[in-house]
């Protein structure tokens, strides 16, 4: 299978004061997948936590997690990290306030060169 890269962007606005989660929809090309990237920001104010990570199901694995105290503030998981097509990338927003804009980017590729 040839590389197919994948640079993907997901906003959704804050639904939930104690946790919400943004996650990449399920991708319809055969895994698996290796991610380069994986970025929660809120876009609006400062949020307690953030964690990115996979999900899978109703599991999420967790890989990395600080605080992003304001605005625009982005917490970034820069690897490899190979993983079946129905896992998929998600940030975990806590204690962002309603209406906030949370995002999710992600970058990487499935398939070999």
């Amino acid at each position: 299978m040839p590389l197919c890269p994948i640079v993907a962007r997901v906003q959704v606005i804050c639904t939930s004061i104690v946790s919400q989660d943004v996650v990449l929809d399920k991708l319809a090309l055969i895994g698996p997948y290796t991610w380069h990237e994986i970025s929660g920001i809120n876009r609006t104010a400062g949020t307690t936590t953030i964690e990115v990570g996979l999900k899978h199901g109703g599991e999420f694995f967790a890989y990395r997690c600080a605080a992003a105290a304001a605005a625009d503030r982005s917490v970034r998981l820069f690897s490899f990290v190979v993983a079946p097509g129905d896992f998929v990338p998600c940030a975990r927003f806590k204690v962002a306030a309603l209406g906030d804009l949370l995002e999710l980017v992600v970058n990487g590729h499935t398939g070999h060169a």
